[in-house]
């Protein structure tokens, strides 16, 4: 058994929404290119593979709305094309192709993303592609990748319930979560999400850029933290040097830190950082020009809790969650491209007077502290939450501050005609 942890460390560490159909999208006005003022800013759009699935299965349909996002003021769209269900929307070698989920079946025989990248030039609209880093399977449907093979029997996040030892719960058996995530500490796990990177980016050199999202442990605020199946226990064991004598040593039977929390959570944050450095250095190796970017939730302070830390390694944090050491799983020198996710419901501070945190304003005008211009950062927020002046302001704020703006998603842009509100938001920067 240590041999077999001494071995996932060795390779660890040795590398340093909802449905919709086909439909016609608007007529938004036709607005002037932007003005020299807004500069090389990127306006950014975000097409999510579920939301948007039946909605393209046609090349027509891809060249309208690219045809209406470059109207609107987009220069540039991510393109969901690995989802959490685990498959592809690109043509790969090393997953199935994506053509159902659920109800829906999409059959395509021309290659979705090589036509985005292509008809994205014709409007002068760059593409970049996003992934689900570690979801690998819808476990609402019990569909996908880790559902088709036994191979990954013991390799997905497993999570301790109600803070009792003796009952671990494999993220393929929970509903309603995100995706079933795939266990970064494993050594064939890394290989695989590594393998997808590079060969998206080899076989896709018109991109420009690669981006991660949920590239993080789970955890959907229900107060379960998930690493806690004993080949990732054995793995933190030898990699700190501490005996875990109760697994409720790192989360006590009343769910407070327990007294190898702090090093449990650099541990798991490390195991993330490997993995984008991981990946960085393999984009690199195919293309040394092509943008790495990645996604996560802007609030800094909650991020210890998917052990995801997009702060400089320059930023050091206090408090019980931290070691002194804590910083040195930063990984913002790492990315070219920092989506930042200012996916709050307050736009404004004065919105949230009891907790003005959660605002846009403050997460796009506060971010600086962490990144310490180790890379560049743009903004984004979630439309579900918005009306459309708020939208307006949303774009505003993200603009003036960050060095771009990314919308997310298109189905709702859709669904409550919000081209112009993106419109007016962007045309307020360019005055």
């Amino acid at each position: 058994m240590i041999r077999y942890i001494l071995i996932i460390l060795g390779t660890f560490f040795s590398f340093s929404c909802n449905s919709s159909k086909p439909d016609d999208p608007p007529e938004p006005p036709v607005i002037p290119p932007p003005s020299t003022e807004i500069g090389e800013k990127s306006i950014q759009l975000w097409v999510d593979a579920h939301a948007n699935f039946s909605r393209f299965a046609t090349k027509e349909i891809i060249t309208q709305y690219l045809q209406t996002m470059k109207k609107t003021g987009f220069n540039e769209a991510y393109v969901d094309v690995k989802p959490g269900i685990g498959y592809a929307l690109y043509n790969s070698d090393i997953l199935p192709k994506l053509t159902k989920w659920g109800n829906e079946t999409v059959n395509r025989d021309w290659d979705y993303l090589q036509f985005w990248i292509d008809e994205g030039k014709k409007y002068d609209i760059k593409i970049i592609a996003s992934i689900s880093a570690l979801g690998f399977g819808s476990s609402t449907l019990k569909e996908g990748f880790v559902y088709d093979s036994q191979n990954w029997d013991g390799k997905t996040q497993m999570a301790m319930v109600n803070n009792n030892p003796d009952n671990i719960e494999d993220s393929r058996n929970r509903s309603g979560i995100d995706a079933a995530f795939l266990n970064p500490v494993f050594p064939e796990v890394q290989s695989l999400v590594i393998s997808i990177a590079g060969e998206i980016v080899a076989k896709y050199p018109g991109l420009k850029g690669f981006c991660l999202d949920y590239c993080r442990w789970y955890n959907n605020g229900d107060g379960r933290y998930y690493g806690f199946e004993d080949a990732t226990i054995a793995a933190f064991e030898t990699w700190s040097g501490l005996k875990v004598n109760s697994k409720n040593d790192i989360i006590t039977a009343s769910g407070g830190m327990g007294r190898l929390f702090p090093q449990w959570t650099e541990f798991r944050t490390m195991t993330i950082t490997n993995l984008i450095t991981n990946i960085r250095s393999r984009i690199k190796s195919i293309n040394k020009d092509i943008e790495f970017h990645l996604w996560a939730s802007a609030d800094w302070g909650s991020r210890y809790g998917v052990s995801q830390n997009w702060a400089s390694k320059k930023y050091s944090p206090t408090g019980g969650h931290y070691t002194s050491t804590y910083k040195n799983t930063g990984f913002a020198d790492q990315l070219d491209v920092f989506s930042l996710g200012a996916y709050a419901d307050a736009v404004w501070k004065s919105e949230a007077p009891a907790n003005s945190v959660w605002s846009v304003e403050n997460f796009v005008t506060t971010y600086a502290n962490y990144i310490m211009d180790d890379c560049k950062v743009c903004g984004s927020f979630n439309l579900t939450s918005y009306k459309n002046s708020s939208v307006s302001d949303a774009i505003y704020l993200c603009l003036k501050n960050t060095d771009g703006v990314m919308v997310f998603e298109l189905s709702h842009v859709i669904k409550n005609n919000h081209w112009t509100a993106i419109e007016d938001g962007i045309k307020r920067v360019m005055k």
